[in-house]
């Protein structure tokens, strides 16, 4: 069970390593929240994020303790971000990531290898040959 928690930590590490990219990250998002090909609950689950970040209400209210006040609204945005663009369908995800700097192309495909193990072939989806 450490284990897990420690590896799941080092994912952490990885997304402050991806911070410079973040303007297109955000990019990123916006048009695929447009595209009609993300499903609607994954776009509501984006913006029930979003709402929890600037709602007065938390978990753990700023004024009792500023610090881990923070890091809970933190916590649920990274974790909206991340789910929403692992859920979202590939192709749709693929094509918006086509219209960004391949710079930061080869920064999310390096993401995306390593949050799906690194051993898992890119495409799941057959082709239909045979």
């Amino acid at each position: 069970m450490m284990k897990h928690f420690l590896l799941r930590s080092m994912s952490w590490l990885r997304l402050v390593r991806r911070l410079p990219h973040l303007r297109h990250i955000v990019r990123l998002i916006w048009r695929l929240v447009r595209d009609g090909r993300v499903p609607m609950y994954l776009k509501g689950m984006l913006g029930l994020a979003i709402i929890y970040v600037l709602s007065p209400l938390d978990l753990i209210p700023e004024g009792v303790a500023l610090a881990f006040g923070l890091v809970d609204d933190l916590a649920i945005m990274i974790a909206g971000v991340n789910w929403f663009l692992r859920l979202a369908p590939q192709d749709a995800v693929d094509d918006q990531l086509k219209t960004l700097s391949p710079d930061f192309q080869q920064s999310f495909q390096e993401w995306r290898t390593q949050e799906s193990g690194g051993d898992q072939p890119s495409s799941s989806r057959a082709d239909g040959a045979g």
